[in-house]
């Protein structure tokens, strides 16, 4: 409590107090905070959901899990665990896709009635958008052909129905010819393909 040194009728001015004393104590231990898991798949698919409550951490309201699975329907989705009136649940957030893909592939022409034909491997479609039904017409495709020869090539890309063994995926061919010795001939030999596919 403060002193009072001087005091009359109009004034009264106060001492602070000798000594101050302040006690600090770390408290009890809170809740950890939000943390962020990698999930093999959906967290709502039950299996999946008990491989991330078998985590040291365990599972808590406001956690959140990223699907990491390139062959889930979910790939790259974002979910948070949000508390409900009987518990907690995984709520779907965003989904982090950007409906583009870029990709440079190396691929060797297989030469057939005269057109060499580059078989690009089959294209995952989680890699590109979050809804599966897509088809072939959905998808914008830009791409080029580099060769070491350096010579010009006539090209035109083939793109395929969609399949669905064993992913769902956009199979596409690149066929053509390339110029060489003043002459044009089936194109032939190691090719890289730059392709990128937009969904439209």
């Amino acid at each position: 409590m403060a002193d009072i040194l001087v005091s009359n009728e109009d004034l009264t001015v106060f001492g602070g107090p000798v000594e101050i004393s302040l006690d600090l104590d770390i408290g009890p231990q809170g809740d950890r905070g939000s943390i962020i898991l990698a999930s093999n798949g959906n967290p709502q698919d039950a299996n999946v959901h008990a491989d991330l409550m078998n985590m040291p951490e365990g599972i808590e309201a406001l956690d959140v899990a990223i699907d990491i699975n390139p062959y889930s329907d979910t790939y790259k989705t974002v979910f948070q665990r949000i508390a409900t009136t009987s518990g907690t649940q995984w709520t779907e957030m965003l989904n982090l896709k950007t409906n583009y893909y870029s990709s440079v592939k190396d691929v060797t022409a297989v030469v057939s009635n005269g057109i060499g034909t580059l078989t690009i491997p089959p294209i995952n479609l989680t890699d590109i958008a979050n809804d599966i039904n897509l088809t072939s017409a959905n998808f914008s495709i830009q791409y080029s052909v580099s060769s070491s020869i350096g010579g010009p090539l006539a090209t035109s890309l083939v793109v395929k129905e969609v399949v669905n063994s064993p992913i769902r995926a956009l199979p596409l061919e690149i066929k053509g010819v390339e110029y060489i010795d003043n002459a044009w001939q089936p194109m032939a030999g190691l090719k890289r393909v730059h392709l990128f596919i937009t969904v439209v």
